[in-house]
């Protein structure tokens, strides 16, 4: 019985594609223009290793560029155990590009004077270029793979990893700057990863819903004759009555998340709902299964 699934997991390769290169090159252009043309002449840091870059590059005179390859080479040689080796490959790509654009790229006079302004700018331009990078299944390197090797070795989450990796940055920008630079690279900081998650997550973020109710094939007709989404039951028992139910589990578009609602207390105002946040969808309805991931 092994062999079959063996074989069919050694088939799943990962592919190359140049969709992948030229979305990561894009985005690429977006985080330098953001820390060449923004950030840097602000003062104003982002979070993770690039923010270490520039407090390092004020604190020695050494351009960004030689501190952001310097940083990430020791990651990148601890990263290749943990993680994919396409995600690798694309990350050192990705690292590597603009390494060398923080080099040859002269900053774009953009006559950003408001250090708000800045803050919020820069860190949306450099969220939205990290967003794309990380769409096409790269990273800039630095935080991204120490967060994955921090949970694989201590189970801390990708998001604790990255709230500490941000405190150091910005305990870094108070020995350097005022306490007014390190307030305004905490709002960039904030923009950035606010910013990130929504490019990441992309326009097709949908509701998944749990709907426990004693009219549960009533419920469940309705939501697919009116909304026209499929459903399924789910077996459960009630801890406190031991009486058996049918859980029902609908994934709805965000627009059609108050209908759903409607229809279920139209049917029965008792009703018990769940609803969670459902970055990704695939199959009928919502995005193609046939994704190059």
């Amino acid at each position: 019985m092994s062999m079959p699934i063996k074989k069919g997991i050694s088939s799943w390769g990962e592919q190359v594609s140049w969709k992948d290169i030229i979305g990561i090159i894009a985005g690429s252009i977006i985080v330098v223009i953001a820390i060449q043309s923004i950030l840097i002449p602000a003062k104003v840091l982002t979070g993770g290793v690039t923010g270490i870059a520039i407090v390092l590059q004020f604190i020695t005179g050494i351009d960004v560029w030689v501190w952001f390859i310097l940083l990430n080479i020791p990651i990148f040689l601890a990263g290749y155990k943990f993680v994919s080796r396409r995600f690798v490959f694309y990350s050192l790509f990705a690292t590597l590009l603009q390494t060398v654009l923080l080099g040859i790229m002269p900053p774009i006079d953009l006559n950003l004077d408001n250090l708000l302004l800045a803050a919020i700018f820069g860190g949306a331009l450099n969220g939205l270029g990290s967003g794309i990078i990380l769409r096409y299944k790269a990273s800039s390197g630095g935080m991204d793979i120490i967060a994955v090797i921090v949970k694989r070795i201590w189970g801390y989450s990708i998001g604790q990893t990255f709230f500490i990796g941000n405190l150091v940055v910005l305990a870094l920008s108070l020995a350097v700057f005022n306490l007014e630079l390190a307030l305004f690279s905490a709002i960039s900081i904030y923009v950035f990863s606010k910013t990130l998650d929504a490019v990441e997550a992309g326009p097709n973020v949908t509701r998944t819903a749990m709907i426990i109710s004693e009219q549960a094939e009533a419920i469940a007709y309705a939501i697919m004759n009116d909304l026209g989404r499929g459903c399924t039951y789910i077996p459960a028992e009630g801890a406190y009555s031991g009486r058996q139910r049918k859980i029902i589990l609908v994934t709805v578009g965000k627009t059609q998340l108050p209908r759903l609602k409607e229809i279920v207390f139209q049917i029965d105002s008792e009703a018990f709902i769940i609803i969670n946040e459902t970055i990704e969808a695939f199959g009928k309805g919502f995005s193609p299964s046939n994704v190059d991931f």
